[in-house]
């Protein structure tokens, strides 16, 4: 008979009981060498001598310390590499120092000679003989000498200090200090030159790790045993499904490989024409301001049903004289899905007619069946798991694949039924709508979608304009420095705000066409590879996302119908996407052209099977079963996927939101302060002059140089004419400047020492 081969559970519960023994172990011998007790400590307290030198006890604290991190500890990468690497180098230069006190001959050879001809002195009871750095201290002395001489080696010694210092300190730590001193140092100038204008800013971004040192979740490499034939789209196939393997761990990258994971790489800071940008340098958030994973995305409870209902199922299906074999189980984090192999003489409709006998005789909340899978002669039917596993945005940002990681608009959205994290690249979308019925997760999903943006972006490579119509989704959002424009909740307002992104659109258009180039990402490299030209301005993309078109449809629906139309056919190239989410998925609402013009859809679970033809044109989004499940046809792919969503919870939202709001302010385009030159919008504001966020410090700049015009507003603060007038006048109705005296300049009337 043979022998049972253990499960990857059991093998990695061997492997966290083989460490702990290790542990335990070391702790012993450390703790019986410093002691000397007995003949075995008195031997093992010679041997770390023999071994580390004068430093022996130093080795032996680190093993106790290593021992302790292990056991109390459950992650096995509980230090990264590079502290391990500083740790040595930092022992080896000890061993090397302590060493170089021995020294009485020149050739590395004889200083290792002289060290071995006194082994037996160092073994006896008491040490006779002082043992300096140990054989590792008389083996790097010997080689040092050899290769660098004695003078060298003292070279070696400090650089083994300074490579051990910059491993340890965070690299942000130097570049801090440095923008320190450099401030420090460019102080006197800056009070030489107050008042003076500035026409251009010195931008400045860190490339260097994304997320924090040391992630509470290391990174998990997965791999799936008999999973079935699900490959990954390539560039050029235009999909934008990016799935990783089943999550089955089997072993843990190391944390240097997680430091090193950059979701975004080779990032240029921009300048639009339309707005500033700070600078100070401007840092995404860390993955620290996520909740953590928690336990295992796998349940116990959930595998022994699948295999009860596996068996079941069979027999229901034989009941009505449907001969099927099961080809394959998978547990997803809410639903299970079962791969049956009808007889060829069996007609698929009739699994489908007997849809609701399954259901009660299963017990099941709801199920649905996918006959046939796309691309296999198999019957899919899912049923809802005992107990839901969320799915956090921690666990699924980590694993965005590695030629992926530099697209600026790429989305994680959740798990398949393989327990697969799911991303979409939205510029290939290029446009997305949501549709879902109350309750169904759709808030949730508009919320990882913006985090991620967050979590993964710059203000300067990506705009959000945030259209609101509940007045209550978006609040938490209000004063990220993304923003194009204020968060809109007024339909009115909302509508000429889609016509001011048509006129960026075609003013984008007439760029391209002067410059000669056909997308946004031609003209961005062009800018990069032509930075001498003042002309050239990088773009960054503008992402529009609309909670709930029903109320925008209902104010302006003709106009809004409009607006949305030319967006979507136009503004891919441009750099403008669209995602909008309605909670009403009916035809007044989804009408045929937007439909025809945003071709990716996600379905949350709807009333009737209706509205899901209408969002996904055909059944199954009934079947959903709420909080975070959906139904996910992209561009290009012949049937919906069924996926867990990213679950956020507003506790991670307001983290984040906050972070990047203390970061920078948000630099609106002037379009949107006031929506001027809109068609029947003359004289509509989104906000007044005095909300305006960049009014207060224009007011502490005007006392603090004591002159203000409109021009001055222009070149110091890169606003345009009409914003900068409005400002102006505004001051001058609050009493702080006065009125215009001709060719003379404006009277400041309150002076810098008052507004202190």
């Amino acid at each position: 008979m043979s022998k049972r081969r253990k499960t990857k559970k059991e093998i990695k519960q061997d492997q966290e009981l083989y460490m702990y023994v290790f542990a335990v172990i070391l702790i012993a011998i450390s703790i019986i060498a410093y002691s000397r007790q007995g003949v075995l400590g008195i031997f093992l307290s010679n041997l770390a001598g023999f071994l580390f030198g004068k430093f022996a006890v130093v080795v032996l604290g680190v093993f106790v310390l290593l021992s302790v991190l292990i056991l109390i500890n459950k992650k096995k990468q509980f230090i990264s590499r590079r502290t391990i690497v500083a740790i040595i180098l930092l022992l080896f230069a000890l061993f090397l120092y302590s060493a170089l006190d021995s020294i009485t001959v020149e050739t590395g050879k004889e200083i290792l000679d002289a060290f071995l001809e006194n082994t037996p002195k160092y073994f006896e009871e008491e040490i006779t003989v002082p043992t300096y750095g140990g054989l590792i201290g008389a083996v790097l002395l010997s080689i040092s000498t050899i290769l660098v001489a004695k003078t060298g080696t003292y070279v070696v010694l400090v650089a083994l200090v300074i490579i051990a210092a910059l491993l340890l300190i965070s690299l942000d730590s130097f570049k801090q200090a440095k923008e320190s001193l450099k401030k420090f140092f460019t102080l006197p100038e800056k009070l030489m030159n107050m008042g003076v204008d500035e026409d251009q800013n010195e931008y400045e971004y860190y490339e260097d790790d994304y997320y924090d040192d040391h992630l509470e979740e290391p990174v998990i490499q997965q791999k799936y045993a008999g999973a079935l034939d699900y490959e990954t789209p390539s560039e050029s196939s235009g999909k934008s499904i990016f799935m990783t393997l089943d999550p089955e761990p089997i072993a843990q990258k190391d944390n240097e490989v997680i430091n090193n994971v950059e979701i975004i790489s080779d990032t240029t800071v921009v300048e639009t024409s339309s707005s500033i940008t700070e600078s100070s340098v401007y840092r995404l958030p860390g993955i620290n301001l996520l909740d953590p994973i928690g336990g295992r995305t796998r349940s116990s409870v959930n595998q022994t049903s699948a295999r009860e209902k596996s068996t079941k199922l069979l027999e229901i299906l034989s009941n009505f004289g449907i001969e099927a074999e099961l080809i394959a189980t998978h547990i997803g984090p809410s639903v299970t899905k079962f791969e049956i192999k009808p007889d060829s003489n069996v007609k698929v409709n009739k699994i489908l007619s007997i849809q609701d006998n399954i259901k009660m005789e299963l017990a099941a909340r709801d199920i649905r069946i996918e006959a046939p899978i796309p691309g296999k002669n198999a019957v899919g039917i899912e049923i809802p798991n005992v107990e839901s596993t969320p799915v956090k945005m921690k666990e699924i940002i980590t694993k965005i694949p590695n030629d992926k990681k530099n697209k600026p608009l790429m989305l994680v959205l959740g798990k398949d039924l393989l327990g697969r994290p799911v991303f979409c690249q939205l510029d290939k979308m290029p446009h997305i709508l949501i549709a879902g019925a109350t309750g169904s997760g759709k808030s949730v999903c508009m919320n990882s979608i913006i985090t991620t943006l967050l979590l993964r972006t710059t203000p300067d490579e990506v705009k959000l304009l945030l259209i609101d119509p509940k007045k209550v989704e978006f609040t938490q959002y209000a004063n990220i420095p993304h923003l194009i424009g204020p968060v809109i909740s007024d339909s009115n307002q909302a509508s000429n705000a889609l016509k001011v992104i048509v006129s960026i659109m075609e003013e984008r258009y007439e760029i391209f066409s002067a410059t000669q180039v056909r997308n946004i990402q031609t003209y961005n490299e062009k800018v990069q590879q032509y930075p001498e030209d003042q002309t050239l301005k990088h773009m960054p993309y503008i992402v529009v996302i609309i909670d709930e078109l029903a109320d925008l449809m209902a104010v302006a629906g003709k106009e809004v119908e409009l607006s949305i139309q030319r967006i979507t056919q136009l503004a891919r190239a441009a750099g403008i996407h669209l995602i909008v989410a309605t909670q009403r998925p009916s035809t007044d609402v989804i009408t045929g052209i937007i439909k025809a013009n945003i071709p990716s859809r996600i379905a949350f679970a709807v009333s009737s099977g209706i509205d899901s033809r209408t969002i996904l044109d055909h059944t199954g989004a009934e079947r959903l079963l709420g909080y975070g499940d959906m139904l996910y046809l992209p561009i290009g792919e012949p049937s919906a996927i069924r996926l867990q969503g990213v679950y956020v919870t507003d506790e991670e939202v307001v983290r984040i939101a906050e972070y990047c709001s203390s970061q920078r302010k948000p630099m609106y385009d002037d379009a949107f302060i006031r929506l001027e030159g809109v068609e029947g919008n003359e004289g509509t504001a989104v906000i007044t002059a005095i909300e305006d966020p960049l009014f207060q410090e224009v007011k502490d700049y005007v006392i603090d140089v004591q002159k203000a015009s409109t021009s001055l507003l222009q070149r110091r603060f890169g606003i345009g004419y009409n914003r900068a007038a409005r400002m102006i006048d505004l001051l001058e109705d609050m009493g702080v400047i006065g009125p215009v005296q001709g060719s003379k300049p404006r009277d400041v009337y309150i002076k810098k020492e008052d507004n202190e």
